[in-house]
């Protein structure tokens, strides 16, 4: 991880400056349990006796988390402590034709495609992570290193030029094995850290921390009891070690208990996306560049610089993430966490892109809230699918919380009647709905509660 910290910042009781530092996430796979030198990389038991392995040919793609301050546990001295959270996928990535004609026919028919389609660079693009095959029961171990530190802020050894050098001074709180992935590949976990194995560096400084793999050392019967390798054992061995020094990077921010969150929504509010046209909402999402609605950027930097930390809830799937990951970086968003829907590689779970987001939304956006009490949040949405019911629905879970509601006004469903049941017992103050982002702005700190 790289944390970043602003000068004259405190990681820990600064209330009035939000940090979102980037914080860069490397996770490393490391052998579990098995022969040594057998050739099986993070072999672990799952269902009955079966032995299973993460592969050379897999991959794992790591999502931007938050990560949250808790109480001191009694082992800590009183220092205050961190949950940082990992959210990976592991998957197999799919080279052959198969799947993509079969996704190739699907889209074929719901929108029409002509070959000069079918062959774009932007739809090839789109469409690989859908064809990703999903790997499910796969356990990694990982190490999360935190006594790196860069620049003039280093206090620690001169540092190895290869990641995979043996460490013996490894914190045995940064080595965790991961809950096993689900069916659709993704797996969560956290790592309890202390706030001075942070903020090791004096205040002012900025200050990066990294996550490498430490290379488990070669034991004793790892030849099997020979005073020599033979060459296949050699092999073997090198192979194993090559596969174990792979290195995953990811993001997450250190969120303190106190500031201001903006949790927006993506489709029709930052993205232009048609979401009420749902033959428009698949051209959008699958043939043409993602292009932003106007103005928000410059909004959401303005909040930015005002100290505002953004979490992005949107009924879009994780096989778009690095696409919108891609399309905030181009069009100057704030970067922040992602919530995104979570669906399995095939054509027709493309058709979940379309469902009702009621349920899913108001239970993400309350597990944000419940992990940050006594944080203030502002929803951004759009009037176009269900933002106006999940967020009045929000409010009157979490009325001492919430700040403004904002929704963007994507057109046919803006009607009087439909406001006044979902905002129902909500203050007027509260929610405005926009046409353009210049007609909205923060009010000034002291108003809020």
């Amino acid at each position: 991880y790289s944390y970043l910290y602003e000068p004259g910042t405190s990681l820990s009781h600064d209330s009035n400056y939000i940090m979102a530092p980037l914080v860069g996430l490397a996770l490393a796979l490391l052998s579990v349990g098995g022969t040594p030198g057998a050739g099986h990389i993070g072999r672990f038991r799952g269902g009955g006796d079966r032995i299973t392995k993460v592969k050379s040919d897999e991959d794992v793609m790591l999502f931007p988390t938050l990560s949250r301050q808790v109480e001191p546990s009694s082992g800590s001295g009183g220092v205050a402590e961190w949950d940082v959270a990992i959210h990976g996928w592991i998957f197999e990535p799919e080279h052959t034709s198969l799947r993509r004609r079969a996704f190739i026919k699907f889209l074929r028919k719901v929108l029409d495609l002509d070959e000069n389609e079918e062959a774009s660079e932007i739809l090839e693009r789109r469409l690989r992570p859908f064809l990703y095959d999903n790997e499910r029961g796969k356990s990694l171990t990982v190490e999360l290193l935190t006594d790196q530190l860069s620049g003039d802020c280093s206090d620690t050894d001169e540092e190895s030029s290869n990641p995979g050098d043996a460490r013996d001074d490894v914190n045995p709180k940064t080595r965790k094995r991961m809950p096993r992935s689900g069916r659709d590949g993704h797996f969560k976990g956290t790592f309890r850290i202390s706030d001075t194995d942070f903020n090791s560096c004096h205040a002012g400084d900025t200050c990066s921390l990294s996550l490498r793999l430490v290379q488990p050392k070669q034991r004793d019967g790892d030849n099997d009891g020979r005073s020599k390798p033979n060459k296949k054992r050699r092999r073997m061995w090198k192979r194993r070690v090559a596969l174990e020094n792979r290195v995953f990077t990811g993001t997450t921010y250190l969120l303190p208990p106190v500031g201001l969150s903006v949790i927006s929504d993506i489709d029709d509010t930052i993205k232009q996306s048609c979401v009420l046209d749902k033959k428009e909402l698949m051209r959008n999402t699958f043939l043409q560049e993602f292009k932003p609605v106007p103005g928000m950027s410059q909004l959401y930097q303005s909040w930015s610089k005002r100290g505002a930390a953004f979490h992005f809830v949107s009924s879009s799937p994780f096989q778009l993430y690095r696409e919108l990951h891609a399309f905030l970086e181009r069009e100057s968003f704030p970067l922040g966490s992602f919530h995104l829907k979570q669906i399995r590689a095939k054509p027709s779970a493309v058709l979940n892109l379309l469902s009702d987001p009621f349920e899913r939304k108001c239970s993400t956006i309350g597990s944000i809230i419940d992990a940050y009490p006594t944080r203030t949040f502002v929803l951004v949405g759009d009037t176009g699918e269900k933002d106006p019911e999940v967020y009045g629905e929000i409010y009157r879970r979490y009325p001492n919380q919430i700040w403004r509601v904002y929704l963007r006004d994507a057109g046919e469903q803006s009607t009087e009647r439909r406001f006044d049941a979902a905002f129902a017992d909500v203050p007027p103050d509260i929610w405005t709905v926009f046409q353009d982002a210049s007609e909205i702005s923060l009010p000034e700190e002291s108003t809020c509660r």
